[in-house]
């Protein structure tokens, strides 16, 4: 009996492990450069849950044991097929090409990093954010960004994944 009580609780810790999720994104233009750099935080497990379904779907079978010795060797490819999927960003109504730079591991957390080169001064920018989305119901997922002459954060939920605003 003790030892049904110990696997009800160990399993519930594990189901409660965070009940928050939300991903953090950072957008900066960098004038000098004409770059956007953008950095996304996001919960590791969630992250490779929500990757290994969507490759099922399309029927491949990926295990990507992020952050572990075992990690699997196509990675950094995944990880950018799914930034690129899930965060989209127009400048001025076009599209730029999203480099991914690489990632790091922190605790729980997968810290990604991207960058988008020459891209001229913003007058407009229209943000997707779908992180996580179809995978739950309460996903919220915050973005801060720093442009010339405008600063903010915008929150993208469930029926709202995509804003748009102009920068005077």
């Amino acid at each position: 009996m003790q030892s049904l009580l110990t696997i009800l609780i160990l399993g519930m810790w594990s189901f409660f492990a965070h009940p928050i999720h939300l991903t953090l994104s950072e957008v900066v233009y960098e004038e000098k450069s004409k770059t956007i750099q953008v950095t996304h935080k996001i919960f590791m497990d969630d992250l490779e849950r929500h990757i290994e379904e969507s490759l099922k779907v399309k029927g491949k079978e990926v295990n990507l044991k992020l952050g572990t010795s075992n990690e699997h060797p196509d990675t950094d490819r995944y990880l950018a097929e799914y930034l690129a999927a899930h965060f989209k960003l127009l400048i001025n109504g076009k599209a730029y090409k999203a480099n991914f730079l690489g990632k790091e591991y922190e605790d729980v957390a997968c810290w990604l990093y991207v960058e988008i080169l020459n891209v001229p001064k913003p007058k407009s920018v229209d943000l997707t954010d779908s992180f996580l989305m179809d995978l739950y119901d309460d996903q919220s997922n915050l973005v801060n960004f720093t442009f010339p002459q405008k600063k903010g954060s915008m929150r993208f939920i469930q029926g709202k994944v995509r804003e748009s605003f102009s920068i005077q």
